[in-house]
């Protein structure tokens, strides 16, 4: 290492913000450094290519920060790492890190830090602020969206891999993005000292891999990423060009092109101060034009974080209902609901006692806080793994099963994993159209994890933290029931979207509020108007009022029905009778029968609902005298039958 470094002068600078930057006087340089020792900079250029220590002046510090503007460098090309005693580090409030290794390869030498390299073109972007009551949310891995073969992108795995499934996105009609970590964190997962019982026996027998065997193994890597890191800089790894930073620049310009925001996962451990979170996030919405996070942590500032005005329009979300401090008048806050999660899962699958579950999460909504719902996450089973495998199966993992929560509230439809039967497959794709339309038709925000509209699967693996292979990967290469899964799930994200009353602002009260004739969300059984909420039953009719639809509440918007059948066996339910001029008429059901609607004798209406189905109805505007005459056409069509 070269001892001697030429510059005009060593001054004092200002000390805020952290980090290493160029100033128009040169290398300006502001350092946490605590401990005994020496402190300073190692620095890397083109004169200096092995590198160059720079002490810090004890002149230049104030508490634990030094700062020091090193006069008339402008060597752009340089990077840099701080050293303390014999300790070489990096610099936490870095903006960019030159990485030479791939992703997954051991790091023999720390990746060298570089200051920012200044301004960026955005042209006319700016941050998309979508209230919770609009957003749908679509979590993806950015590596293993488009790492797998069959993704089709010629930047596969990469933020500019990402960019090329934007039109894919656009088209499913998401318009939140929430990318799993992928901020700077090292991958490559330390060696567990701990001994399975197989290597106990084997060292125990003298067996051991040798150095060379040892050598050919492939490091374990920590795929998801929830782990502290350099917060303030994109993954290099995930980027295909040298230019990390410019490339998520350039892929969040074009994701608000096309009508998506863009939020981000961060994970902080319990012992970083509240402020630093803060000035994250903040760095991040300026720097990057975030429009969210998903905040993962022990202990979260959320009453400092929430009152920061530059992220009054920035979505903050949260584990935890208790966490959001309830800044209502801008409404940003959100928290993902567990409950959610599981009693939707346990009532899909038909078990006891859980209709009044059902009933309350499905308009649960808030008006201080957002209410994220979602069937599948990253954590857990896909959803088609949901509906194949009753157990777990992270044997891949090398933690013998152990690893991965065990309540998943699932069911194979009886079978487990794989089946060829025809009617197996078949149930399976009921139930997953079941899922996504008690998702897509709840009041709170949906979340879908990317690959389970089409049904792409996990192998039965509910924690695949690890498993940077084909385990984790979304497979582009469609079954024909994921095809046909698809484009349901589109059908339903156009029906939410198009159709205020299925995603309000206000929480629906089931009452009658407008003196309308109806409430705003009603419930129904075998007779409409009279539900049957008691522990055995599993079936529900839900009718959203389209009258509640406009904030006037004069938008003559469509009734919707919702007829909920969990049992295994055949049920009816009774419509209710509507206004004149309207009548109801089948919209879509998760099964392949189409149940007609029927008029009873007393001039009420009814629907018989196969088992595990859900048939949605809608209403249609008709002529007083053509909805006359349609019922005399039903009443004849039955006594033709009965006949």
């Amino acid at each position: 290492m070269q001892k001697t470094f030429r510059i005009k002068s060593v001054d004092r600078t200002q000390i805020y913000p952290l980090g290493v930057s160029f100033e128009e006087e040169g290398l300006r340089i502001s350092a946490v450094c605590e401990g005994v020792g020496e402190a300073g900079i190692l620095l890397y250029d083109r004169r200096h290519r092995d590198g160059v220590r720079i002490p810090f002046p004890e002149n230049v510090r104030v508490g634990a920060v030094y700062s020091m503007l090193l006069s008339g460098y402008h060597d752009r090309t340089c990077s840099y790492l701080f050293y303390r005693g014999e300790e070489v580090y990096q610099d936490p409030f870095c903006k960019r890190v030159c990485n030479p290794y791939g992703y997954g390869m051991p790091k023999s030498d720390l990746p060298r830090c570089q200051p920012d390299s200044g301004a960026y073109d955005w042209a006319d972007d700016k941050n998309m602020h979508i209230p919770f009551e609009e957003m749908l949310l679509y979590a993806l891995h950015v590596r293993g969206f488009t790492r797998h073969r069959s993704s089709g992108v010629k930047w596969k795995g990469t933020y500019a891999g990402v960019e090329e499934k934007i039109p894919y996105m656009q088209e499913l009609g998401i318009n939140m993005a929430l990318l799993m970590p992928c901020y700077e964190f090292d991958e490559i997962m330390p060696e567990n000292t701990a001994q399975t019982m197989e290597q106990a026996i084997l060292s125990y027998k003298q067996e051991l891999p040798s150095d060379e065997e040892k050598e050919k193994k492939k490091p374990r890597v920590n795929y998801w990423g929830y782990q502290p890191g350099l917060y303030y800089v994109p993954k290099s790894a995930y980027a295909h060009s040298k230019d990390a930073a410019g490339e998520f620049k350039d892929m969040v310009r074009a994701f608000h092109r096309a009508g998506i925001g863009v939020a981000m996962q961060f994970y902080f451990p319990p012992e970083i101060r509240a402020v630093e979170i803060l000035d994250i996030l903040k760095y991040w919405v300026l720097e990057y034009h975030i429009d969210g996070f998903h905040l993962m942590s022990a202990v979260l500032p959320m009453d400092l974080i929430a009152g920061e005005p530059l992220l009054s329009e920035t979505m903050l979300l949260t584990g935890d209902c208790c966490a959001c401090a309830g800044n209502a008048k801008t409404r940003n806050q959100g928290f993902l609901s567990d409950g959610f999660l599981y009693d939707m899962r346990r009532f899909i699958k038909g078990d006891d006692n859980m209709i009044n579950s059902f009933l309350f999460h499905l308009r649960e909504s808030k008006d201080e806080v957002g209410v994220v719902n979602s069937i599948a996450r990253w954590d857990g089973f896909r959803l088609v793994d949901l509906v194949s495998y009753d157990r777990k199966h992270n044997e891949e993992n090398g933690e013998n099963n152990q690893d991965g929560v065990d309540y998943n509230c699932s069911w194979n439809c009886g079978v487990e994993g794989k089946s060829r039967k025809k009617s197996i497959q078949e149930l399976r794709l009921r139930q997953m159209k079941n899922a996504v339309t008690i998702l897509l038709m709840s009041q709170g925000t949906p979340l879908l994890y990317s690959g389970d509209e089409f049904a792409n699967t996990q192998g039965g693996n509910n924690n695949p933290y690890c498993q940077d292979n084909d385990t984790a990967w979304i497979k582009w290469n469609h079954t024909e029931t994921g095809k046909e899964l698809l484009a349901y799930t589109k059908f339903m994200i156009d029906m939410r979207k198009e159709h205020r009353i299925l995603h309000g602002r206000t929480p629906l009260r089931r009452i009658d509020t407008l003196s309308c004739g109806f409430p705003d969300i009603s419930f129904h059984g075998r007779e409409a108007w009279r539900p049957d909420t008691s522990s055995a039953s599993r079936c529900m009719g839900i009718m959203y009022c389209g009258f509640y639809a406009g904030e006037d509440g004069q938008e003559n918007e469509r009734f919707f029905y919702i007829a909920v059948n969990m049992h295994w066996q055949a049920a009816y339910l009774g419509l209710p009778k509507l206004p004149k001029g309207k009548l109801w008429t089948y919209a879509a059901s998760t099964g392949k029968e189409i149940p007609e609607i029927e008029e009873t004798a007393a001039s009420s209406q009814e629907i018989c609902v196969p088992g595990r189905t859900i048939v949605l109805c809608a209403t249609k505007d008709v002529p007083v005298e053509t909805e006359k005459n349609s019922r005399k056409k039903s009443k004849k069509n039955r006594g033709d039958e009965q006949g």
